[in-house]
């Protein structure tokens, strides 16, 4: 019999929940507009299992899901709205049979880089700090520009499930039930090393409101203090 805390069943109990993990957030977006509190949810409980915190992965996702349903789904339409205007003009570039001057095309080219840079930070801010949606883009875009090598492999990570589909198809069955959650789970790594440093900021000033990345704790630890208080 293997032992429950041996290393063998640590990892496949891992791997259970990476795939949980990745089905949830399938599961999730299939009504679209709730793409972005999809997103919000994975990387919550995708933060979790980084750090080894106890928890059901069902319920924490469902629970991150519902608490931040509505301010997620409105930075999901900011995301959806910049990506259509984006694609729209890409296509009046591309075929309206216009000549464009070269100077615009790379305009276009680091306007979109700049916007994926950001946009991969900001769901994870949502999941991680509690503030505006005003701010939490703002922070997002700030965060990326100043992480660059970091927001660059956040997208690599993004990559790899598409890049082993096309190198070995065969492995299409282990990329579908691995591949999301997997990417959720390896970003959070990256993530959670970029927050901590915010993190320390914050405990050093907790007074001072409006700076540059203005955070706060997740809504659960304040709901702890509270329970503490009383």
């Amino acid at each position: 019999m293997f032992k429950l805390d041996s290393p063998l069943v640590n990892f496949l109990n891992k791997v259970a929940d990476i795939m949980i993990l990745g089905i949830l957030f399938m599961v999730a977006c299939i009504p679209v507009i709730t793409v972005g509190a999809s997103f919000t949810a994975a990387y919550y409980m995708g933060f979790k299992m980084v750090k080894n915190e106890e928890t059901y992965i069902i319920k924490g996702f469902f629970k991150a899901f519902k608490e931040n349903f509505k301010q997620a789904t409105i930075l999901w339409i900011f995301v959806l709205a910049v990506a259509l205007v984006m694609v729209a003009d890409y296509q009046i570039i591309l075929y309206s049979g216009l000549a464009f001057a070269s100077w615009l095309r790379v305009a276009m080219v680091s306007v979109t880089l700049i916007a994926a840079l950001g946009a991969v930070f900001i769901f994870p801010l949502q999941a991680h700090f509690q503030n505006t949606v005003k701010h939490t883009i703002k922070n997002a875009f700030l965060m990326a520009l100043s992480h660059l090598p970091s927001a660059f492999l956040l997208i690599v990570i993004y990559a790899v499930p598409y890049l082993l589909l096309w190198l070995v198809p065969q492995l299409f069955p282990v990329v579908f039930l691995l591949g999301f959650g997997g990417i959720f789970y390896f970003k959070s790594f990256v993530l959670l090393r970029v927050f901590r440093r915010y993190e320390v900021e914050e405990e050093q000033d907790e007074e001072e409101e409006g700076g540059i990345f203005a955070v706060s704790e997740r809504m659960e630890h304040e709901k702890k203090d509270e329970k503490d208080t009383n």
